[in-house]
């Protein structure tokens, strides 16, 4: 145990009878990351959270989108998972949400507008969460939410429609269904002058006008009119002058119900959006837009869109999916005439390629628990180092999985491992047009192989117990499982790819309460079923560890035993290691300084003859090596950073099975002292791959 070490141990003693400390209080403790801070701070911004069928409207005084209640669609991505009291804003950059003094029940099927005469917006009945139809009155002026008691106001009701009536400076609110009878609904119009609402009569010109359920309405400043729609009836009314008229159209939108439209006064044309499809109408026609980046099927629509006068685009966002409503969509993206662009969303995706050796030197890093962090993984597969000098705190979600395995449809496409991890294998093709049973096994130490019977399943991927140890060191991510033997006349299932591996390491404190989550991926269906990859590595180092969150890293369709990865936590106060139990973690003080200085490599240099690249791409569909035929091969190994003497081990795969060398019954292959290794062993045509491995241990 170095000095560093022991410093620690006395440091730990001293927290130990200070325990009412807050975080915010506390004191640096001797524990040093290592980063240099060069990629300064991590802070993500606060995407929406899960909603739809929310009332919606764009502050032009304070340039921010208003979104209050409106259904939660849970982690799960469920519909009607509950209904949340909420108001958030959109400034341009992230989402927030602002707490306010006064109350407002959580509602859907609500509309509400904003109010330029008095810069406030006006919201108006909706449904609540017990399924009481509304007819109050609210103001939103940026701040709180204050209830209007007018002297007359339209009757309660749901999926009415409002805008703001520029030509005579008033708000003006059309429709909805009936409170007391859902198969009556409204064709009455009312205006808001800011104390009072008084409806507007209006001749009937179409006797069915007031038919028009889940209709929606704009207001289209350069002809000073309003513009209403129902996907319903597939219609189009104007109201100009105190008269509804009917447009008659050649086209007529298909957009499902509650079918959202803003105005864009730049481009004087009225946008209606739903399904997969952009609409637009311009002088009293519609027209199908084609655009090159499509928003996302929101069958069912209830999503927002707003115009930004700010910006001066449009803003859509929220809403869910299919009839189910499983489809989360936590998206901001705007449109500039053209196209749709993606602003902001749940995802933030890290770009492994942009660290070779997947080191990030961090000052802070904060998640927010609307974002999931994803990877893609860069050349050499290097597992997520991150490195903080300062605060870390993870509210939202890493995501370090292993691929659940894609159908074997002929095509090569394997279930890649997470950041670190490694492939599942690939189930036989049918026999009666590969002549073998066989696939090939998973990647990485403990990759499973493909049986040799027909319809026969893989064993999943191993990482517990079988390689790693409780230190995670070095850190490395889990292993795939093999792939599932063929039939006569059917593929076998494809294996899942292993969890990624990820340490994060801060001198100051990491609080978690969101997930870090390197699960192996879940196994394929075939003539034999694939093998689950097996769980990841996650590995947290700072002063303290708190929070309410948890890690889970277990192996692919929730396999335990030797199928789940590690889970390491070392910190002086460590009360987050209770909340984590798949698996159960080792938990320490931090045991010395992480340096990532001068690291061990090993690499395959030369196969047959044929120099390998560095680094290699692993690639079924595109080997880095070829030769025409089966025999005798030669596999030489170089190694950087480790000691002269190491013994060195080669796993390769092939159609025939796995060959492990050296040989049990074989001696040892040493690196000689200019860092190199060579095999010689038989392979079987076909396709497969090598991996070169090395243990020792490093002493101060």
């Amino acid at each position: 145990m170095n000095m560093k070490t022991n410093n620690l141990v006395a440091a730990w003693a001293l927290l130990l009878s200070l325990p009412q400390l807050s975080t915010a209080a506390d004191p640096d403790l001797p524990y040093e990351s290592g980063s240099t801070g060069a990629d300064g701070d991590l802070i993500l911004a606060q995407s929406l959270p899960n909603r739809y069928d929310f009332a919606y409207a764009f502050d032009a005084s304070r340039n921010e989108t208003v979104l209050f209640s409106g259904h939660d669609l849970g982690e799960a991505g469920r519909r009607s998972a509950g209904f949340k009291p909420e108001t958030w804003v959109f400034d341009g950059t992230q989402w927030a949400q602002r707490t306010h003094a006064t109350f407002v029940s959580a509602r859907s099927n609500v509309d509400m507008v904003y109010d330029v005469e008095r810069q406030q917006i006006v919201m108006f009945g909706g449904q609540r969460a017990d399924n009481v139809i509304l007819g109050d009155t609210w103001i939103w002026d940026g701040t709180d939410w204050t209830e209007q008691t007018p002297a007359s106001a339209p009757s309660p009701r749901r999926y009415h429609a409002m805008v703001w009536d520029a030509e005579n400076d008033r708000v003006l609110l059309f429709g909805g269904q009936d409170a007391s009878n859902p198969s009556v609904w409204f064709g009455d119009l009312w205006a808001w002058d800011g104390t009072t609402w008084t409806e507007i009569d209006t001749p009937e010109t179409q006797a069915d006008l007031r038919r028009q359920d889940y209709g929606d309405m704009v207001w289209d400043s350069a002809n000073n009119r309003a513009v209403y729609y129902n996907d319903w009836s597939r219609r189009t009314f104007i109201f100009s002058g105190g008269t509804w008229t009917e447009v008659v159209t050649s086209q007529k939108p298909a957009l499902g119900p509650d079918q959202r439209m803003v105005y864009d006064p730049v481009r004087d044309e009225v946008i209606s959006t739903g399904r997969f499809r952009t609409w637009v109408f311009k002088n009293n026609e519609w027209e199908l837009k084609t655009p090159a980046n499509q928003i996302l099927n929101r069958s069912s629509n209830q999503h927002g869109i707003v115009w930004d006068s700010q910006a001066n685009h449009v803003l859509l966002f929220g809403g869910y999916g299919d009839h189910l409503g499983r489809n989360v969509f936590q998206d901001t993206r705007s449109w500039d005439g053209t196209t749709w662009t993606r602003i902001l969303g749940r995802r933030f995706t890290v770009d492994m390629a942009e660290k070779a050796d997947g080191v990030w030197n961090y000052e802070a890093i904060t998640i927010p628990a609307t974002v999931d962090v994803v990877f893609t993984k860069n050349e050499a597969n290097s597992p997520v180092t991150w490195l903080a000098t300062g605060e870390v705190k993870i509210d939202g979600r890493i995501l370090l999985n292993g691929q659940t395995a894609p159908a074997n449809n002929q095509t090569g496409a394997v279930a890649r491992g997470g950041p670190g991890g490694f492939d599942g294998g690939i189930g036989g093709i049918r026999f009666d047009v590969s002549g073998s049973y066989t696939g090939t096994a998973g990647q990485g130490p403990g990759g499973t192989p493909s049986p040799t019977e027909p319809s026969q399943s893989a064993t999943y991927g191993n990482y517990n117990g079988v390689y790693g140890n409780t230190l995670i060191q070095p850190l490395i991510g889990g292993s795939g499982g093999g792939g599932g033997s063929s039939s006569a006349t059917a593929n076998g299932g494809n294996g899942g790819g292993g969890g990624g591996a990820i340490l994060i390491a801060t001198s100051r404190d990491i609080e978690l309460n969101g997930l870090v989550l390197a699960t192996g991926g879940g196994r394929g269906s075939g003539a034999g079923l694939g093998g689950g990859g097996s769980g990841g590595a996650v590995r947290l180092v700072a002063d303290r560890l708190v929070g309410s969150g948890s890690i889970d890293a277990r192996g692919g369709n929730n396999r335990t035993g030797t199928n789940n990865g590690r889970v390491r936590l070392e910190a002086f106060f460590r009360p987050l290691a209770a909340n984590v139990t798949t698996p159960v973690p080792s938990a320490t003080a931090p045991v010395e300084a992480i340096d990532l200085t001068d690291q061990p490599d090993l690499r395959v240099i030369s196969v047959a003859g044929n120099n390998v690249a560095d680094p290699p791409t692993g690639s079924l569909n595109s080997p880095d090596v070829v030769f025409t035929a089966a025999g005798e091969i030669t596999v030489t190994v170089e190694g950087d950073n480790i000691p002269p003497g190491t013994p060195v081990t080669l796993r390769i795969t092939t159609s025939e099975g796995i060959i492990n060398l050296p040989a049990s019954n074989a001696a040892s292959v040493t690196l000689s002292a200019g860092g190199t290794a060579s095999f010689t062993t038989m392979v079987p045509a076909g396709l497969g791959t090598i991996q070169a491995f090395a243990e020792f241990t490093l002493s101060e």
